[in-house]
């Protein structure tokens, strides 16, 4: 039987950060891999973002779990340092189109009353995030001082993942099939599904790595769950790369179970599941743009520099704050502009503007136990001051370092999930597969 719904419909594309109208169709991998995979770039980034999921918190401090809401259920959008409220408000019952709207109207605003602002113009004076540079990115560090090379990526780390161990851990799971609406160059992917409590172990199994997972951040290992996050994805994986403790950063590819796409609707979906469909297509369109473009991550820590990783005292913790950027095909001198053009016209519903940014931080949270609770921002702005937080969501850890479940997060992760199977890259048909992949990639770029 197939695991797709109907391929005759119209697609629509959405993109991180709001829901769609309707079932992702499978021509959608097809748009994005062509499109995104220099702008967007993976798309949701850690997740990239439910939509209307920031917080009103008092004054600008969000403790952990703590929501303001009016009483119809909306959430208001917030901008700045303080939290004080840009915009009126987003309500989650209304429909994905009205989201829509809101988000237009939040950024037009944000353009219209800030234009000439000095904030704007100087990031000294911003009271939001500061958007760092993309060209040269923040790995660019890395490269030049001779710890990775321009481009690095699943196929060319330095401790690869066993073929041995990952063609055994895809045999207990069953194969999921691209839809013929795919073209047959952009379906090398191994894709397979199992149930939550199935693929979990495997994901841990074949993502820890000797040589490579004990040269990690402790708390960065395990596996984490993108709670709250709208778009059709569930799990990741960040223990698999690079650590350099010299620069405090760390560098994660897209690499063979290091990512979790959901394959139905969970009961309890974000936003309704919006932005899911009944079977494995919304996580396919999903993981094609990450897969295909060979996506890499860098997230540069630091002390805290953001709202929710405030503590009183403030902490002295040098990994308490994370500022993220990708890179596509493994680029780590030239990172991805995440708030300007197909991505921002997406998501507020074909509204373009130029000058637009947008920042994506880590944020570790109140309550967090070395690493289990993290804040992963969205925030938007003109020019270099991204101040109006729109779709962050919780990482959440549900299995630790050691590969044990973390409760009550694990059990709750369960629950969630319920009889919907979860989708993995499982690497490629052979090692023959992956060279030739592999060679593509070297050669473009």
């Amino acid at each position: 039987s197939s695991h797709f719904g109907s391929s005759q419909a119209k697609p629509k594309l959405r993109f991180a950060c709001t829901p769609s109208t309707g079932d992702i169709q499978p021509a959608v991998g097809i748009m994005w891999a062509a499109s995104m995979l220099l702008l967007w770039s993976g798309g949701a980034l850690l997740g990239a973002a439910a939509v209307g999921h920031a917080l009103a918190c008092d004054g600008g401090v969000c403790q952990e779990g703590s929501q303001q809401e009016g009483q119809d259920g909306s959430a208001m959008l917030q901008v700045g340092a303080q939290g004080a409220p840009l915009h009126t408000q987003t309500n989650r019952s209304a429909g994905p189109e009205a989201v829509q709207q809101e988000f237009a109207a939040a950024l037009m605003q944000i353009m219209g009353q800030t234009q000439h602002a000095k904030s704007y113009q100087d990031p000294s004076f911003c009271l939001g995030t500061v958007v760092r540079p993309l060209e040269p990115a923040q790995s660019a560090v890395l490269v030049k001082d001779g710890l990775v090379p321009q481009y690095r990526g699943w196929w060319n780390m330095p401790i690869q993942q066993s073929p041995d161990v990952l063609s055994e851990l895809k045999k207990r799971l069953y194969r999921v099939p691209w839809n013929t609406s795919y073209p047959e160059g952009l379906t090398w992917p191994d894709m397979r599904a199992g149930l939550a409590k199935d693929i979990i172990p495997i994901m841990f199994e074949a993502t820890k790595v000797s040589g490579v997972f004990e040269k990690m951040p402790k708390k960065m290992r395990g596996i984490y769950w993108m709670r709250g996050n709208g778009i059709a994805e569930e799990l990741t994986i960040l223990h698999y790369g690079q650590w350099f403790p010299e620069h405090e950063q760390m560098i994660v590819p897209i690499a063979p179970f290091t990512w979790a796409w959901p394959g139905g609707r969970p009961k309890n979906a974000p936003f309704g599941g919006a932005m899911y469909s009944q079977d494995f297509t919304a996580g396919l369109a999903s993981a094609m743009p990450m897969i295909i473009g060979g996506v890499v991550f860098s997230y540069k820590y630091s002390t805290c520099e953001g709202r929710y990783c405030r503590r009183d005292p403030p902490t002295n913790d040098d990994m308490a704050f994370a500022y993220m950027q990708t890179g596509a095909f493994g680029n780590m001198t030239q990172a991805d502009d995440l708030g300007t053009g197909l991505m921002v016209s997406a998501m507020s519903g074909g509204l373009t503007l130029p000058g637009l940014t947008g920042a994506f931080t880590l944020e570790e949270m109140p309550g967090s136990e070395d690493g289990s609770l993290w804040k992963r921002t969205c925030y938007w702005g003109p020019d270099r001051c991204a101040s109006t937080e729109f779709g962050s969501y919780d990482l959440t850890k549900i299995v630790d370092e050691h590969g044990e479940p973390m409760q009550p997060h694990y059990d709750e992760f369960i629950k969630y999930m319920g009889e919907v199977p979860l989708m993995v890259w499982a690497g490629w048909a052979d090692e023959q597969a992956k060279k030739d992949v592999a060679d593509r990639i070297e050669s473009g770029i």
